[in-house]
């Protein structure tokens, strides 16, 4: 039997000890069951080196003392083909599946996604979008401070799929940190092919700068689909039922947030009508924030006709809003 060993032996012999230390041997070779040293977003040469030598170390101590979370977690990639098929829409729904593993999957996740998950094999385009979406979306679900330094590195790759950004968006924004606000900020200013999707992600980071970040973008975004990201965002990210959450609230920045969001919302509506309007009277329900009468009010002056119908048609169905209702 031909072992790694025998033929890294061998191109030594030939002079080739290079190449081997490279791995690039262990790519051409291909040997069965070896992946390269790549995960399914990420290289780990990407990461900081402290960071991806943490990360490998973690990865192993988590294998040896949960097996079972790998596995299971190799048991539901292996169901990918099945899912992929039977999807009744863009994509199957994988996440709840990584979701029922718990906590212990969390390193089974990081290593798909940064060490060892880079083989797409025979996957399917659309199976391999939804692992590699359902991977982040489950992994951000777990709100593990020890995800930030892959779910940065992965928002700076060259990768640009829409999905994939936004998601990884998500994931960071869940962790709630001042890095993780500073970091989706920062990017949501940068012009490029990743902003938009960063956009759509970044209300899941409910903090106040966050939320002046997506505010910005109404004023100056002119693109229908992004606003519609960015509004949507928006009301994630001053939502008055996610901001009864303990470990969102306790950042003590609910107010500041809901009514810089009510803000921009209602203005966006005011600017915009169509799918815009009508995304941006949803969130302005969802972020439910006292000030939101007063906006409208306020809004009434210089309003078209058919703008004042509008803001009327939006106060009483603020004003009739479940949320509204006292208990």
């Amino acid at each position: 039997m031909i072992t790694k060993s025998k033929v890294a032996a061998l191109v030594f012999k030939l002079g080739l000890a290079g190449a081997v230390l490279s791995g690039v041997v262990g790519g051409v070779v291909g040997f069965p069951g070896e992946a390269r040293a790549e995960g399914a977003l990420l290289a780990p040469s990407r990461l900081a080196p402290a960071e991806r030598t943490r990360l490998t170390a973690d990865i192993a101590a988590a294998r040896a003392a949960h097996p079972e979370a790998f596995k299971a977690l190799a048991e539901v990639r292996r169901q990918l083909p099945a899912l992929d098929e039977s999807r009744r829409g863009r994509m199957a729904s994988v996440t709840p599946l990584l979701k029922r593993l718990g906590a212990d999957a969390l390193y089974p996740m990081l290593d798909q996604l940064a060490v060892e998950g880079g083989a797409r094999g025979e996957l399917t385009e659309t199976a391999w979008l939804t692992w590699r979406v359902s991977l982040l979306e489950a992994t951000g679900m777990l709100r593990d401070a020890r995800t930030a330094p892959v779910l940065t590195a992965i928002l700076d790759a060259p990768a640009t799929d829409f999905e994939v950004m936004r998601e990884a968006a998500s994931a960071l924004g869940k962790l709630g940190t001042d890095a993780a606000a500073t970091k989706l900020t920062a990017l949501a200013a940068t012009e490029g092919p990743k902003q938009a999707a960063v956009l759509a992600g970044m209300g899941a980071c409910r903090r106040h700068a966050v939320a002046r970040a997506l505010a910005a973008s109404v004023a100056k975004t002119s693109d229908q689909a992004t606003l519609r990201h960015v509004v949507h965002a928006l009301g994630d990210v001053g939502s008055a039922w996610a901001w009864k959450t303990p470990v969102i609230s306790a950042s003590g920045e609910e107010t500041a947030t809901r009514a810089e969001a009510a803000k921009a919302l209602v203005s966006a509506f005011v600017a915009h009508d169509g799918e815009v309007r009508r995304a941006a009277a949803t969130a302005i329900l969802v972020v439910d924030d006292p000030s939101t009468p007063a906006l409208i009010q306020a809004s009434r002056q210089n309003a078209s006709p058919e703008t004042l119908a509008a803001l009327d048609t939006l106060a009483r169905r603020f004003a009739a809003s479940p949320l509204r209702r006292k208990p």
